[in-house]
């Protein structure tokens, strides 16, 4: 799939991974071979970075690449990282992964953990991603970029509210708040998230695409 230190500072918001949110992997029989498949995932941002990420998985494990660019601030990065889907009883899929970035100001250490879990009607779906920096001026961070709840309003659509939060090292927490909207398409998910700074200060309109094959 996704620094809260640029959304801070620098107008960077935390990398998703709903890039990393790759729905209900088909659990392979014991004596055949585990199914490969795939996930590319986009967002636009009208405030902070966009990224494209891409991931490859065989069974329950999965290699991710990715790029973020904010055009507004000049913050890029580039992310590289392994990881594991696992799932709890009849609940969607989770994933965890870690891996390395190497951002505008340092390299990191990051680690991610997506959860999917449905609540009666409704689907949780979070982004969590926690980086350490490992050379130059970063900071420790934590980001939920995004966490959502949405139920089924109509065919193929759901709608809700998102919720991002930013905390960093020597830096203001920062939450954002607004409704967001998903629609199903064949093989892939479309949606938008509407945000507003709880400080009231900026808003945001950001769009999204996943797929997976």
């Amino acid at each position: 799939m996704l620094k809260v230190q640029g959304w801070v500072r620098r107008g960077r918001l935390a990398i998703g991974c709903a890039a990393l949110s790759v729905g209900c992997v088909t659990t392979a029989h014991a004596q055949q071979a585990e199914p490969a498949w795939g996930l590319f995932s986009a967002r636009y941002d009208t405030r902070t970075s966009d990224f494209i990420y891409a991931l490859y998985g065989y069974g329950h494990s999965f290699a991710m690449i990715g790029t973020l660019q904010n055009p507004r601030s000049g913050w890029t990065e580039l992310v590289g990282a392994v990881g594991r889907t696992f799932a709890f009883g009849g609940q969607p899929s989770h994933s965890i992964a870690a891996g390395v970035a190497h951002a505008s100001e340092a390299w990191y250490a990051q680690l991610y953990y997506v959860p999917t879990l449905r609540v009666g009607l409704a689907s949780l779906r979070a982004t969590a991603e926690w980086d350490i920096p490992l050379s130059g001026d970063g900071a420790t961070q934590f980001a939920l970029s995004p966490m959502s709840l949405t139920v089924p309003t109509m065919h193929a659509i759901e709608a809700g509210l998102s919720m991002d939060l930013a905390a960093a090292q020597r830096a203001r927490t920062s939450v954002a708040l607004g409704p967001e909207v998903r629609v199903s398409i064949p093989g892939a998910v479309v949606g938008a998230d509407l945000q507003r700074m709880t400080d009231g200060r900026t808003g945001r309109l950001r769009l999204f695409f996943v797929t997976e094959f």
